[in-house]
């Protein structure tokens, strides 16, 4: 499931560069905070046409979330992409 998440949000990108992928976490994040809670995850997935349950949206969040703070910021977001 994360591999099929990263490779829609890749493809989203253009390029998978900086660009894109900023463009990518400030269409999700709904409230504008520079995080992403469980709400924006789940919706931004569901714009890129990928259906998840509450519980599988917080499981894709968990392994996005590397302080786990229950909220994935941008330099985050590009680690777990990226590497």
């Amino acid at each position: 499931m994360i591999r099929d998440i990263k490779a829609k949000i890749f493809e989203r990108s253009a390029s998978g560069g900086l660009r894109g992928l900023s463009k990518i976490f400030k269409a999700m994040d709904n409230n504008n905070n520079g995080k992403l809670d469980l709400d924006d995850f789940r919706w931004g997935l569901m714009d890129f046409g990928l259906s998840l349950s509450k519980s599988e949206a917080q499981q894709v969040l968990d392994h996005f979330d590397r302080d786990g703070n229950g909220q994935v910021d941008f330099n985050e977001f590009m680690k777990t992409l990226r590497g």
